[in-house]
C-alpha cells in the first residue's frame, strides 16, 4: 500500500514539472542589444510606426517556458491599397525584430523566413498562400534586442490582386529543450495588425495579438525590395520603312537600258 502511495505521488510530481506549452512573454531579462545601430534600407515598406526599435518583454511566443514550441509569426501587406504599389513588386530580404535568442541544451537557432503570396480579399489561413521564397539563418546564443536581415526573395506580379505576407518560423524544440526564443515587438504602433500561428498552442492558422489577449504588440517588421524597373524603349525610324534609293550609276544604266528596247522595238517594227 504504501508502495503505490509512493508510485502515485512521484507520478503526480513529474507530471506537474511537465509544462505544457502556451502563448506567453519572455520570463528572463533581456541581455545588452547584440548587433550595430539599425538603418532600414531605402526603399521598403513596413507596418511598424517605429520600424527600429526592439522593447523588452513585448515579443510573445508560444512556449513551455524553457524552450519554443512551432512558431510562426506574419505581417500581411496590402501593397496597392497601402503602399501605392500598382506594378510588380520584387523582395530583396527582410528585416525582422529578435528580442532574444536563448540556447538550453541545443547549439543553434534555426529561425526560417518565408514570402507567401495570398489573393486580395481572401481568407488569412495558410491553405489559401502560396510560397514564394524561404531562407534560413541560424542565430547566435545571446541574440538579443536586435533586428535581423534574412536574404529572401519573392515577386508579387499584380498588387491590385494579390497581397504579400513575410513569414518568421521556427519549428518546435521542445522535444529535446533546443533553445528558447521571443520576436521582436514593440508598442509604438502600427498600421495593420500584426499576427502569429502554433499547433503547439492549438492556434493552426493566423489570428492577431489581440485575439489570444496581447493587444498592443506590434512586430517589427521591414520589407526590402522595388517595383519592377520598366526600361524606356529606343525610340525606331519613323515614316515606315526606307524607300531604296538608285545611285547614279544605276539611273545611267537604266536609262541606256529603256533606250535600248525602244530602239530594239522600232527595228523589229521596221
Amino acid at each position: 500500500m504504501k508502495r503505490s502511495v509512493l508510485v502515485i505521488c512521484v507520478a503526480f510530481l513529474a507530471a506537474g514539472a511537465v509544462q505544457a506549452a502556451e502563448f506567453n512573454t519572455n520570463p528572463n531579462p533581456a541581455l545588452p542589444p547584440s548587433g550595430g545601430i539599425y538603418a532600414p534600407e531605402i526603399p521598403n515598406i513596413t507596418q511598424s510606426t517605429d520600424p527600429t526599435t526592439v522593447e523588452e518583454a513585448t515579443g510573445v511566443a508560444c512556449t513551455n517556458q524553457v524552450s519554443v514550441s512551432d512558431n510562426h509569426f506574419l505581417r500581411r501587406f496590402f501593397l496597392n491599397a497601402d503602399h501605392s504599389i500598382m506594378i510588380q513588386y520584387n523582395v530583396t530580404s527582410v528585416d525582422f525584430g529578435i528580442e532574444s535568442i536563448t540556447f538550453v541544451n541545443g547549439t543553434s537557432a534555426p529561425v526560417e523566413m518565408r514570402t507567401y503570396s495570398i489573393a486580395n480579399g481572401a481568407a488569412f489561413t495558410f491553405a489559401n498562400m502560396t510560397l514564394l521564397d524561404s531562407t534560413v539563418r541560424n542565430l547566435p546564443d545571446g541574440t538579443s534586442l536586435s533586428i535581423e536581415n534574412f536574404p529572401v526573395g519573392g515577386s508579387i506580379i499584380d498588387p491590385a490582386a494579390e497581397d504579400l505576407v513575410v513569414d518568421m518560423y521556427w519549428a518546435d524544440a521542445t522535444t529535446n529543450d533546443d533553445w528558447l526564443g521571443f520576436p521582436g515587438c514593440n508598442t509604438l504602433g502600427e498600421t495593420q495588425p500584426s499576427y502569429l500561428a502554433s499547433t503547439g498552442c492549438g492556434i493552426a492558422d493566423p489570428v492577431t495579438y489581440a485575439d489570444i489577449g496581447f493587444a498592443g504588440r506590434a512586430l517589427v517588421v521591414t520589407v526590402n525590395g522595388d517595383e519592377l524597373q520598366v526600361p524606356t524603349p529606343t525610340p525606331g525610324p519613323t515614316g515606315g520603312e526606307p524607300v531604296p534609293a538608285l545611285s547614279s550609276y544605276g539611273i545611267v544604266a537604266m536609262v541606256l537600258l529603256m533606250v535600248g528596247v525602244a530602239v530594239l522595238v522600232m527595228w523589229r517594227r521596221s
